[in-house]
């Protein structure tokens, strides 16, 4: 039996057995528009060493031992429950991305109609959210290696990420009701200001995947980095609003603007708490691991 396990539509197969408890083939087959002696084919290797037992169940013990993927950094046993939550994590960083790339770019552009996208992207994310605590509580139920612990900081992790794609939602909410361009130089400042936060939240997200030891000192870094182009964006839209004709068709203007300068801010402020509650977490299995050799 293969000991990597890279056939896309098999890891969708061991999804839907994990997460939907299917009763028969056929359904795996009907959910996934696929055959279902492709599902068989797949399946066998398996069902033969009762990785797959019946009524379709993954015995995730066996399913670890035969996966090489599971190997972390430091040796550390990645074992198959924590895998199936990290790659919906992972999908659901990505989700994210897209939903902050399509906000800026809407901001950018004063594009409504990619701005009503991104804004729709949200109900994605929110789902995913769910899918994520509510599959931790099944996972933690079949697999005796997936802790308790492991449980609360992956949900964390998970309610932190929907709380980054609300502050998002500012950005195209923005572009949707005042629909007026922002000018030079703020859009410029805000351009940065965007970059700079995304790269804190995929930073975060590649620390909750896999730990990088020097993540404390780059959020550090971009922290002040942050700051600093939010007091330059505050000054830059100061002025602005001296130079204009306050009146009441755009007095909201600057006000929700200043609110899209702070979700910026938002957005950075919770990746270093991402990137905090991961460090710790690894910090301690590493302690937990240290001492159960010891005895």
């Amino acid at each position: 039996m293969t000991k990597n396990l890279k056939n896309n539509t098999l890891k969708e197969i061991l999804d839907i057995i994990l997460y939907e408890a299917p009763s028969t083939q056929d359904e795996i087959a009907d959910k996934l528009n696929i055959s279902r002696r492709y599902v068989t084919k797949l399946l066998k290797p398996l069902i033969d060493d009762e990785v797959i037992k019946k009524a379709y169940v993954v015995d995730l013990k066996k399913f670890n031992e035969m996966s090489e993927i599971y190997e972390t950094k430091n040796s550390v046993p990645e074992y198959s429950g924590e895998y199936f939550i990290k790659q919906m994590i992972k999908d659901m960083g990505e989700q994210i991305s897209k939903q902050f790339a399509w906000s800026f770019e809407a901001l950018k552009n004063n594009d409504v109609d990619l701005a009503q996208k991104a804004l729709d992207e949200d109900l994605n994310t929110n789902h995913m959210y769910n899918k994520i605590k509510s599959s931790t509580d099944t996972v933690i139920s079949l697999d005796p290696y997936f802790e308790f612990n492991n449980t609360l900081m992956f949900n964390e992790i998970a309610y932190d990420m929907e709380r980054i794609g609300d502050h998002i939602c500012h950005i195209p909410k923005f572009v949707i009701e005042e629909n007026k361009d922002v000018k030079e130089p703020v859009i410029d400042v805000l351009e940065e200001m965007y970059e700079m936060s995304n790269t804190m939240f995929q930073k975060a997200v590649k620390s909750t995947l896999k730990l990088d030891e020097n993540i404390k000192e780059k959020m550090e870094r971009y922290e002040r980095e942050l700051t600093n182009l939010q007091k330059l964006a505050t000054k830059k839209i100061s002025s602005q609003m001296a130079k204009d004709d306050i009146n009441k068709k755009n007095s909201t203007y600057y006000l929700v603007l200043f609110r899209v300068v702070k979700s910026f801010e938002r957005i950075g402020d919770i990746s270093i708490e991402i990137t905090e509650a991961t460090t710790q977490f690894y910090i301690e299995n590493q302690s937990n691991l240290s001492n159960s050799f010891r005895y």
